[in-house]
């Protein structure tokens, strides 16, 4: 299992939160551009999808959880969980009592607000505790949920997989959730939503917009 420890700068109106997590750096190709292909085992349709290079410096149950978002798949998870979202695009890790998700590709069209006293990356990733914000980073979540991470005991046989820069990550199928502790994520064609399921705050993010709430 391929980890290391981070320091993730994590700014906003509350004080500031340090948080660990698992990361690991985009893979570039020749000619310094990124690509991420969809496979399913439904289908044999593959897509390609430009991802930008990142340089890297440095009790709810499943049932309660599954009323309050409409998702019925909910897929409860003990400690941590990784994955990225079918179209590639979205990458998120919840673990430490935390949830971070960094959209991953470079067709977004929305940058959220620069923490105070970031000076790292900033504008593509939104993280939850027990609020929600946008993150300050000096890395990219993007290999998190590789088939080998050990962080993907929720995939079943079926469950889509998203190669990026060559690296076969696990994707959350549309319409299926993974819950840790008080911490959902929903993965849907609409994109991704996380919650606390305990206080009621989250993010969402896609390729048009994002929210925190």
């Amino acid at each position: 299992m391929r980890t290391s420890r981070f320091l993730v700068l994590v700014i906003s109106a509350a004080p500031l939160v340090a948080a660990c997590s698992i990361v690991g750096a985009l893979r570039p190709s020749a000619d310094g551009s990124s690509s991420a292909v969809v496979t399913s085992a439904s289908a044999s349709q593959t897509t390609s999808i430009p991802v930008p290079s990142i340089p890297v410096m440095a009790s709810a149950t499943s049932t309660a959880a599954a009323a309050s978002t409409g998702t019925t798949d909910v897929r409860k998870v003990a400690d941590a969980a990784a994955f990225a979202t079918p179209s590639g695009r979205i990458v998120c890790i919840i673990a430490d009592n935390s949830v971070r998700c960094d959209f991953i590709s470079s067709d977004k069209a929305w940058t959220s607000p620069q923490p105070k006293g970031c000076d790292l990356a900033w504008g593509d990733s939104l993280y939850l505790t027990q609020t929600a914000g946008s993150t300050c980073h000096g890395d990219t979540l993007a290999d998190t949920p590789a088939l080998d991470s050990g962080y993907v005991s929720w995939r079943r046989s079926g469950d889509p997989t998203v190669v990026v820069n060559g690296l076969t990550l696990a994707a959350l199928p549309y319409g299926s959730a993974i819950l840790v502790g008080t911490l959902q994520c929903d993965s849907a064609t609409t994109g991704v939503t996380c919650r606390n399921t305990a206080t009621g705050h989250g993010f969402s993010m896609s390729r048009e917009a994002y929210s925190i709430f």
